[in-house]
């Protein structure tokens, strides 16, 4: 069976190139995920912004399910042999809403269709149940968060940033009223060491939790306790915009442990960083030292970028044992 991916257009001719080569090595993972034989066509269709390629036999509904969530996924075609296109797939329908993810801009913000690549890699990389359950432990205004919930989990972020959490907690309100959708709003706090709290707020929409917390990253296996998440996905001070309190790698050293603590055995971590400021080897060499294991080898180290001048990103994910 010969397919035909198109893929979401950005209007930065360079970063569209970038984005192509992440896409390829998303669906290459993709489909070895999904156990599919295939074979990667180096063009694409004329013009059109798309990945090719064939695999020996038709796809299942269900892997059809898994790559309707491909972040750059815009429509899947059978490619027949006369060169028609037929559609036989779109993007997965959200759960709150298509537009949630990129409505609310600030500076710094990630790119909306980047954070549901991250939060892809940490799903396929790890052990996952029906519902995972999602941490963003420097979640800012909540776009990582968003993209869990658009899928139908559970999500916790935190963050020292008050101003940023009120933002997204407002953001959120705002939206599910506008779409009249049934919620409850509570507030409540976290008990640390030290006779220290952290306060949260948290949403319960449909059947799925949305937790806002304030609350130091290196702290959150205090809040939480032991092995509570499936998926923690974050991405980090670029050192650019962000304007770190302390250099990346003291932080990642601090925290790592703490994430790890986090997660369930077979849970998977997935970090966006500045490969610039800090390569790729020393992270995956953090990673390691926290006890993670590594996913590395073919379409996993290639999923470097360029974004701006001052900033290349990639991204490093591990698996808790």
């Amino acid at each position: 069976m010969q397919y035909t991916m198109f893929l979401w257009p950005h209007a930065n001719a360079r970063y569209q190139v970038e984005s192509e080569k992440l896409a390829r090595a998303e669906l290459e993972i993709m489909l070895a995920r999904l156990g599919v034989p295939f074979v990667l066509d180096e063009r694409g269709e004329a013009g059109i912004p798309s990945l090719r390629f064939a695999s020996r036999r038709a796809l299942s509904a269900e892997e059809m399910c898994i790559l309707s969530r491909h972040s750059l996924l815009y429509a899947l075609f059978e490619r027949r042999e006369d060169g028609a296109l037929a559609p036989v797939l779109g993007r997965e329908t959200p759960r709150i809403g298509g537009d949630l993810t990129g409505i609310l801009k600030y500076r710094g913000k990630t790119n909306e269709l980047f954070t549901q690549l991250l939060v892809n890699l940490a799903w396929l990389a790890g052990a996952m149940p029906e519902k995972p359950r999602l941490l963003d432990p420097m979640c800012g205004r909540g776009t990582t968060l968003f993209v869990a919930l658009n899928r139908g989990w559970d999500a916790c972020g935190s963050d020292v940033d008050r101003a940023a959490l009120r933002e997204g907690e407002q953001f959120f309100k705002r939206y599910v009223e506008y779409h009249r959708r049934k919620y409850v709003l509570s507030r409540g706090s976290m008990t640390l060491r030290d006779k220290k709290s952290a306060p949260y707020a948290q949403f319960a929409v449909e059947d799925m939790r949305l937790r806002l917390a304030e609350l130091d990253a290196s702290r959150v296996d205090q809040a939480y306790g032991r092995g509570k998440f499936d998926m923690l996905c974050a991405d980090l001070p670029y050192g650019v915009q962000h304007g770190a309190t302390m250099p990346l790698e003291a932080l990642l050293r601090l925290a790592l442990p703490a994430w790890r603590e986090v997660l369930r055995p077979g849970g998977a971590l997935a970090l966006s960083f500045n490969a610039q400021t800090l390569p790729a080897a020393k992270m995956r060499a953090l990673l390691r030292a926290a006890g993670l294991r590594v996913s590395e080898g073919g379409p996993w180290d290639r999923l470097s970028h360029w974004v701006e001048q001052a900033v290349t990103r990639d991204v490093c994910v591990g698996v808790r044992p």
